[in-house]
């Protein structure tokens, strides 16, 4: 363990966190708190780390991946520098570690167990089945050899995820049983073996539910549509805030998101919990106690003026506002290009220069190999846009795809997807 910088004596409420990003410490800072901050160097760059450090009032690092270590390390600068709360405001590999520890110093914001309901895809299932809500039927199975078993008993198709990755890694719809091979070379890719949750396949459009969480009382700040590719692995290739519900669904879906975080025993800070709606009402698919990934505080924060981040510590330091209405919608769309040689990247600038993009990169340059999309971390870049309504916003949106594009291999390929030499889906 290596430290820096001792605690002031100037009587700010200390705040540890565990991998805090660089503005969470500023935005912390920002409403009093003195911030430690605890990292593993093999989880950013160098230079990434050093401006957390110099922004920290302590900065430690340590190895997330030795558990008792990790908590050892939590145990001894909670204690050595008088911390009042502990925050584990990064990846949910760690959460449960940090909170138990937390826990046991009396310093913590949500019990462990919530977080566990909240990180582990078996464990909520059990839940919602114990209080009969959001109902799907699963199977768990401990490694992969059982999994063609377990697809049998719920019923083609079904969608198998590895419990133990986050996010949507993994993921993939089993629509037969010839499906076992590009299934197996999928998790393959990632070195993975068990233990895995399967559970029947949910028809119907998927949302996302942005809350904040303050004392056990739930904000939904607000619901997100969401764009998917096409099965077996489902990556998401856009999202839309706020997503164009009827009122009676947005309002059954507020209600299930609010009664599975009571549930759970979820009291402090945002939530980004995944819900389809099928032909028998919204059904949760998962919920991670962190902000919604894929840029999705951004559009909130272009629709509704809303700092999500910034919130989490207002609501820390009791002078949260309540959420406000939307007044814009935006949306993010993420480029998948065809896998090839690149040769020669299009349109980027001028696209930026139009004045409803917030945000427009694309991650490949002449020489690279574009890499087959297989989850949202293999994307190829991605666009933000707002405007009045979530159909002006979408407008919006395709003027910028048709306007970027990459030749691969001698071809010119549009980010809408289409071969500028064919006028066709590439």
């Amino acid at each position: 363990m290596s430290a820096s910088v001792p605690v002031p004596a100037d009587g700010r409420p200390r705040l540890l966190m565990v991998m805090p990003y660089r503005q969470f410490v500023r935005q912390a800072q920002e409403e009093g708190f003195w911030v430690g901050a605890i990292w593993d160097s093999r989880l950013e760059s160098s230079a990434y780390l050093d401006d957390v450090r110099e922004r920290a009032d302590l900065f430690v690092l340590t190895d997330f991946g030795d558990e008792e270590l990790l908590r050892g390390t939590i145990r001894e600068v909670a204690r050595e520098h008088g911390v009042t709360v502990i925050y584990h405001i990064g990846r949910e590999e760690t959460m449960v570690s940090a909170y138990e520890v937390a826990e046991e110093l009396g310093a913590e914001v949500n019990p462990a167990a919530a977080i566990r309901y909240l990180s582990d895809k078996h464990a909520m299932r059990e839940l919602l089945a114990e209080r009969g809500l959001s109902p799907v039927s699963f199977a768990a199975v401990a490694t992969r050899d059982e999994v063609p078993d377990a697809v049998r008993r719920v019923g083609w198709p079904a969608v198998v995820k590895p419990t133990a990755l986050a996010g949507s890694r993994g993921v993939f719809l089993w629509q037969e049983p010839a499906d076992r091979l590009p299934w197996t070379e999928l998790v393959d890719q990632y070195a993975y073996d068990g233990p895995f949750l399967v559970e029947e396949y949910l028809r119907g459009p998927e949302y996302s539910v942005e809350t904040l969480s303050v004392d056990g009382r739930h904000q939904v700040v607000g619901i997100t549509e969401k764009l998917l590719g096409p099965p077996p692995l489902f990556v998401e290739v856009g999202h839309v805030h706020p997503a164009p519900l009827p009122r009676d669904r947005k309002e059954a879906v507020e209600e299930l998101t609010a009664e599975f975080l009571t549930a759970c025993g979820y009291r402090f800070g945002p939530a980004h919990t995944e819900v389809i709606w099928t032909a028998q009402g919204p059904r949760i698919v998962e919920s991670q106690a962190r902000l919604g990934g894929d840029r999705i505080p951004r559009l909130v924060q272009l629709a509704t003026g809303l700092d999500m981040e910034q919130a989490i510590f207002a609501g820390l330091a009791g002078t949260a506002a309540g959420p406000s209405a939307p007044t814009a919608a935006a949306i993010v769309r993420f480029f998948t290009f065809p896998p090839g040689h690149v040769d020669e990247v299009r349109g980027l600038e001028a696209a930026s220069r139009l004045g409803h993009v917030d945000e427009l990169t694309v991650r490949l340059g002449p020489g690279d190999t574009v890499p087959a999309v297989r989850d949202s971390k293999s994307r190829h870049g991605h666009v933000i846009v707002s405007g009045a309504s979530p159909e002006e916003a979408r407008a919006r949106c395709a003027e910028v795809l048709a306007s970027v594009e990459i030749v691969i291999d001698g071809v010119p390929v549009r980010a809408d997807g289409r071969s500028e030499v064919l006028g066709a889906p590439a």
